[in-house]
């Protein structure tokens, strides 16, 4: 039976022919795979690239092992992962040691940030983590940066003014080259993450926000932040005057799109103190299966605080939660 090979697939397979790294020819199997059409004729070649896949991700896991574990291992904490990233010499280390306990090497040079630094972020009653990574740029950047922006919850650009007028298409300018060197490597910085199914390429949302703006006049920090918001939604701070730096914290929670939920033992009062974390839409039955598993099974019923007609009220395991609700959960 003829494959009937698409154009797609022979591209992919000419990558993989040209490929001179691991990591290129496992990315263009996998495009392979995807674009290679589905029928009886194309049996053995996909079980021959399934095959192949499956080998050199063996060699990667063996390869990472025979290694120290390197700064792209960082663990996930608090309630989101937000990583700081941008041109060189913008404050972001300035801005980590402002929103967070971390006490990073600040200078006044470029690319006096090597490693990533993380550090807890405190906003009412969770935690977020905040990394600050070395620099990108057209010139120089680390290619371990561009994994750990790509698997971060929420990135931010920081630019910063100058008190030598640096214009707002300087700075539009400088997160545009960020954007396209992370774009260039499969990684979209967007607004909101869509629900495309694309495997090699990931949404990350993303903020723009103007460090130093102590620096400029207050009507040309307006212009500025006008100007970055025609790319991604921007803000104006300075870590020497906190000008904007509370209003940060509200809008990094806000931009990882995650809610709060509280609970409660019958007949107690609720737990303010550890609220589960959970993304935005979320329903009950998310949240009971975060207090543990086994409950998913035993469940009977749910009462609920917040969202509800009424304080106390009994929902269906489909209602959606609300930031605040607190839940009380009845089992068998």
């Amino acid at each position: 039976m003829p494959a009937n090979l698409t154009a797609d697939f022979l591209k992919a397979r000419e990558r993989f022919q040209g490929a001179s790294t691991d990591e290129e020819k496992l990315d263009a199997l996998q495009e392979m795979l995807v674009t290679i059409p589905k029928h009886k004729g194309t049996e053995k070649m996909r079980a021959d690239i399934k095959r192949r896949i499956a080998k050199l991700k063996e060699q990667g896991q063996k390869s990472k092992k025979g290694r120290s574990s390197g700064p792209e291992s960082i663990d996930r904490e608090g309630a989101g992962q937000v990583v700081l990233i941008g041109p060189p010499n913008t404050g972001k280390s300035s801005l980590l040691a402002y929103l967070t306990n971390a006490k990073p090497n600040i200078a006044d040079y470029p690319f006096s940030s090597t490693l990533p630094v993380p550090g807890m972020m405190a906003y009412q009653d969770i935690a977020i983590q905040i990394i600050d990574l070395p620099p990108i740029s057209a010139e120089y950047s680390e290619s371990w940066v561009y994994n750990m922006v790509r698997n971060a919850d929420l990135a931010i650009i920081v630019v910063a003014a100058a008190d030598d007028g640096d214009s707002k298409e300087d700075l539009s300018a400088a997160a545009a080259q960020v954007i396209e060197q992370l774009a260039l490597r499969h990684t979209l910085l967007v607004r909101k993450r869509s629900d495309k199914t694309n495997w090699r390429t990931v949404d990350v949302p993303a903020l723009i926000v103007l460090n130093k703006s102590d620096l400029i006049e207050e009507r040309y920090v307006a212009e500025a932040v006008d100007e970055l918001s025609s790319l991604l939604p921007a803000s104006a701070v300075s870590t020497v005057s906190g000008m904007g730096m509370d209003k940060l914290s509200e809008t990094i929670f806000s931009a990882l799109n995650i809610l709060r939920v509280y609970t409660k033992l019958p007949g107690k009062e609720p737990d303010l103190t550890a609220p589960y974390t959970l993304p935005v839409g979320s329903v009950v039955l998310d949240v009971v299966n975060a207090v543990h598993r086994e409950l998913v099974v035993r469940l009977k019923f749910v009462r609920i605080w917040g969202s509800g007609k009424f304080d106390g009220q009994k929902i269906p395991t489909d209602h959606v939660l609300q930031d605040g609700d607190i839940v009380e959960i009845h089992c068998l």
